[in-house]
């Protein structure tokens, strides 16, 4: 037996011992395989073969090297091009041999090395472009105004159609440079430098020496018969430019001087640089921007002026007399950086908003596993006059079918048939849900269940889920790897699970048939799809031909979009879905959540992070658990602050993770006042909630007028003022909520006052109504109940929003 996977799990930050180092090897890079034998194995080695590009053939054989238990590692190379082939070989302890045959296409590298020429082509200008290699090309549009579409292709042209409804673009040659002009938009490229930088034509500054370009001196790996072809893009950003985006990230909101992937990933906790919502989107504070068009994870590495974004793209070969679509990438410039970012939502989807029920305060805790509980805490939520609008019930579900509430009785199915409500008879932990449910909906609270995308793999026999597992094999409603057997989860969670297929319309049909009865009989109003990144493995194949490297990103979408279409036609809108993972155009399927957190300010700080960067590319939607979901309850005045920051967020939301100590974890304020014995938390959640209600118009109305704008709820102040970016931006915490609000989060325990960055302008305190003028720096008076809060004194909605805050006194408890 040998076993060695060339690729290991396709995990980015996690290697295996059996692997190959690197995965793809390129032309100078040295290689080194680690495999397992049987533990017996007396010696093993490798019979190498390297096929050069001209065809000349070398041999040699490698002795792997012994690390123990099984498992060896052998290195050569490198190698300038060609096909090696590698056969691993091991001795048993019997005397006789075991063979393992791998190889990989080394490739060479084709570089962009001039510009041949500038031409109009319908409504599309073509940038001919000289290479190492075969004939190249630029094909520029303009699909919206302030974006430019740059489509890099290789080989033989054909003749291009034109475009619909794209606008005609206007080009000029001067004798080094040309411009190519398109709505709010002028492209200039530099043909001697290869530089292409983007200028805003409606107030924007002029191109200048620093200004934000990519270098078109294009690189790619051409390896005859691959499967993926590497490609980089230089990227140039000007002195003093700082750049923002690339979806929900838990870090500083400067990208420069780091290196990012863009793989949607699973952290449990301490997420740093890894996220679960990536976009290969960035934005910088002089507005200008850059858009990757693909679906593969890509790698920005920021780490210099001179910055490099490199992607593995999936190119199937054409015939010769065909061109091959290599690379796709939009530029962005406007007048303002949330002009991009609008942009960008105009290409991706718009912003979708909830119903305004979303916008009230939401509960949650994974320990609510049955009636008994859940009654519990929603009529202490009432008795304690705590408003709410929404209940998650996570541990619902038979944790088998994930569709069946648990301890059910019914009589199995078949896998293509569906069960009613009549079908059950309740009891145990869920004796009567549809009146629990009845009597919450009669409270104003909605109801959302937790769901997962697969199909769970059980340690024994369970009629109905085995039924649906096999309708859902036979029917090719899972994920398959590349020899059609169903693919297996490798990731930690729901380990061996195989995934639903939501490329596949039947399959989506059929998942969503089993779950119709939640909305039509019981009245859910929607689901908390959780999960959706497990995905490993560049072998992987979809219904619709989809392979890995393009499903590790886009299947969460894929799941959160087929859920939320789902529950939108079922509800006739009324409903939602609440998720975790995302890529491009999340914001079409809101609503989004930062995935988990432990219970501490570091986590807090981040978060607040992280939903200011998600805003960047669009996500507006966004909610986090307060004061975090893992672990020992918080401490008083961390529930307190991040309470005050999460009612003056889009989405407000408290949520615990299961656990089986005896001491009550649930982020309810009620238990964090109780177990601290310090009933201002609960006394300042309730004010708190009371004044999420009151704002409750104001949000949606916010939501749904800044959706229409293309823009988020939440935006970083030195983004909304560029001019004043580097004062604004010395505030990482501080943001604008809706048009009109200036939210300061506390994010320091032991404090009593917060300092404040105001953006020019005059700006009323919504606690005491005080006007101050902007464009100073002053401290805040914040008591542990208290979060600085101002209004735009100009707003023509100041009257509401003061009355709103006003009100805070009445709420007070008496004593």
């Amino acid at each position: 037996m040998i076993e060695h996977q060339p690729y290991g799990n396709d995990d980015p930050y996690k290697s295996t011992a059996i692997e190959r180092f690197p995965r793809d090897p390129g032309p100078a890079e040295a290689v080194q395989v680690g495999f397992r034998t049987d533990p017996g194995a007396s010696e093993a080695w490798i019979e190498l073969r390297h096929v050069s590009e001209s065809g000349a053939t070398s041999q040699e054989s490698i002795r792997a090297t012994s690390l123990g238990e099984g498992l060896w590692s052998a290195d050569f190379g490198p190698f300038e091009g060609g096909r090696v082939e590698y056969r691993l070989v091991a001795r048993q302890a019997d005397g006789s041999l075991v063979e393992s045959d791998h190889a990989f296409e080394v490739g060479r590298w084709v570089r962009v090395t001039g510009v041949a020429g500038v031409a109009a082509l319908g409504n599309q200008v073509a940038v001919s472009l000289q290479t190492t290699g075969a004939p190249a090309r630029l094909l520029v549009s303009f699909p919206t105004p302030g974006a430019a579409r740059c489509e890099l292709q290789v080989g033989e042209m054909a003749s291009t159609p034109a475009l619909p409804d794209l606008p005609t673009p206007t080009i000029e040659n001067g004798s080094a440079h040309t411009s190519i002009s398109g709505p709010d938009i002028a492209l200039y490229l530099d043909r001697q430098r290869l530089r292409l930088s983007a200028v805003s034509t409606s107030g924007g500054a002029l191109a200048g020496e620093q200004q934000f370009s990519v270098d078109l001196a294009l690189c790619w790996l051409e390896r005859p018969g691959a499967f993926t072809i590497p490609i980089r893009l230089g990227l140039h950003v000007g002195a003093g430019e700082h750049v923002y985006g690339l979806g929900e990230r838990f870090m500083d909101a400067h990208r420069e001087g780091k290196a990012w992937d863009v793989r949607v990933y699973e952290e449990f906790k301490e997420q740093r640089q890894r996220t679960y919502i990536p976009v290969p989107f960035i934005v910088t504070n002089r507005a200008n921007g850059l858009w990757l068009e693909a679906d593969e994870p890509s790698y920005f590495d920021l780490r210099h002026s001179d910055a490099t974004l490199s992607i593995d793209r999936i190119v199937d070969p054409v015939s010769p007399s065909g061109a091959r679509s290599l690379l796709t990438f939009t530029l962005f410039a406007g007048e303002r950086p949330y002009d991009v970012t609008a942009a960008f939502t105009r290409l991706t989807g718009s912003i979708a908003v909830p119903p305004k029920w979303a916008f009230g305060p939401w509960m949650s805790a994974n320990t609510w596993n049955s009636q008994a509980i859940s009654e519990e805490v929603v009529n202490r939520t009432l008795s304690e006059d705590v408003p709410a609008t929404v209940i998650v019930l996570e541990a619902w579900s038979d944790e088998s079918t994930f569709y069946i509430f648990n301890d059910a009785k019914y009589q199995a199915v078949p896998g293509e048939a569906v069960l009613k409500l009549a079908d059950f008879e309740f009891g145990g932990r869920w004796p009567d849900p549809k009146s629990m449910i009845d009597f919450w909906h009669a409270n104003g609270l909605r109801v959302v269940l937790w769901q997962i995308p697969v199909h769970k793999r059980l340690g024994e026999s369970h009629a109905q889920h085995d039924a649906d597992g096999r309708h859902m094999v036979e029917n090719g409603y899972v994920i398959r790897n590349e020899d059609g057997t169903p693919y297996r989860n490798k990731g930690w969670w729901f380990g061996d699970a195989m995934v639903t297929d939501f490329r596949n319309p039947a399959a989506a049909e059929w998942w969503f048939s089993k779950r119709r009865y939640l909305i039509d009989e019981f009245g859910i109003d929607g689901f908390k799809t959780d999960g959706g990144e497990h995905l490993w493995g560049r072998d992987l194949r979809a219904a619709d031909g989809s392979r890995g490297l393009e499903l590790f990103n886009t299947y969460a979408n894929r799941y959160v979009e087929a859920y939320n279409s789902f529950v939108q036609a079922a509800t006739g809108g009324d409903g939602v879905t609440f998720s975790r993972s995302g890529y491009t155009g999340a914001q079409r399927f809101p609503i989004h959540w930062a995935g988990d957190e432990d219970s501490s300010w570091t986590a807090y700080r981040a978060s607040i992070k992280a939903g200011l960067s998600a805003g960047v590319s669009g996500i507006s939607m966004w909610s986090y658990d307060i004061a975090g979901f893992s672990g020992e309850i918080p401490p008083p005045d961390l529930y307190m602050r991040s309470t005050a920051m999460a009612a003056l967020c889009p989405i407000m939301q408290y949520h615990s993770e299961y656990h089986t100590v005896t001491e009550c974890r649930d982020r309810t304020p009620w238990n964090i006042a109780e177990r601290h014995g310090d009933p201002q938390v609960l006394d300042t959640y309730r004010r708190y909630a009371k004044l999420r209600m009151r704002l409750l118009d104001y949000l949606h109305g916010e939501a749904q007028a800044l959706s229409g704008e293309g823009v988020p709820l939440m935006r970083y102040p030195a983004l909304e003022y560029p001019s004043e970016h580097d004062f604004l931006g010395q505030d990482e915490y501080a943001y604008l909520l809706g048009r009109d609000l200036l939210v300061a989060p506390v994010t320091e325990r032991g404090v009593g006052t917060r300092e404040v960055l105001l953006p020019s302008g005059r700006w009323i305190d919504a606690w005491s109504g005080s006007e101050l003028t902007g464009q100073r720096r002053f401290h805040a008076p914040a008591p542990v109940d208290r979060i600085p809060v101002f209004v735009k004194a100009e707003s023509p909605r100041l009257g509401t929003l003061l009355a709103a805050f006003a009100r805070w006194r009445q709420d007070e408890p008496e004593g």
